[in-house]
């Protein structure tokens, strides 16, 4: 019984898994992707990042801001206070994709990503996988991107800091 139980759970976690992958199956151009549009958006948040090459992780939430033209900020009240700003330049990375994407700029993620768009009648899933050729290919793996009215997950997978799974509540 406890193997059957084991196998279960591996399925629904692999399950997890395999479903986020699926997106890589639809290929797109970012002239097909159909998302709400937004000059300012705030949300709470709840984020955990995974530590590379163990199974351990971090959980850490608070109140997360867009505006297009300042950039993100995601102001981290648990575990411990702090701010994090993308709007600098040398963390604006992050918060380029972001506008970029929001702005519909066809021309930095035709350059610098693969698309991959998938949408239903309730909700839509974006995902950016960076170029080879692509500077941002060297930290990168991929950003996927769910919602239906607000971006409701964010998934940030890096080559070598692990991942970061970003969850959105209370959007306005």
């Amino acid at each position: 019984m406890k193997k059957f139980v084991g196998i279960f759970i591996g399925l629904i976690c692999g399950g997890v898994v395999l479903a986020n992958e699926a997106i890589f199956q639809h290929p797109s151009s970012i002239t097909k992707v159909q998302i709400p549009q937004y000059s300012q958006v705030a949300c709470k948040f709840t984020q955990t990042k995974t530590i590379p090459n163990s199974k351990a992780y971090i959980k850490s939430g608070g109140n997360f801001k867009f505006d297009v033209t300042k950039g993100v900020v995601f102001e981290t009240l648990y575990p411990k206070k702090s701010t994090t700003a993308y709007t600098t330049e040398q963390s604006k990375r992050i918060s380029d994709i972001i506008i970029a994407i929001n702005k519909k700029d066809y021309s930095y993620i035709n350059q610098n990503f693969n698309v991959y768009y998938l949408k239903t009648s309730t909700n839509w899933e974006l995902a950016l996988k960076p170029k080879k050729s692509s500077k941002i290919s060297s930290v990168m793996d991929s950003i996927i991107i769910e919602g239906n009215n607000y971006i409701n997950n964010l998934d940030i997978n890096t080559l070598k800091s692990g991942s970061t799974k970003i969850n959105f509540t209370e959007c306005r």
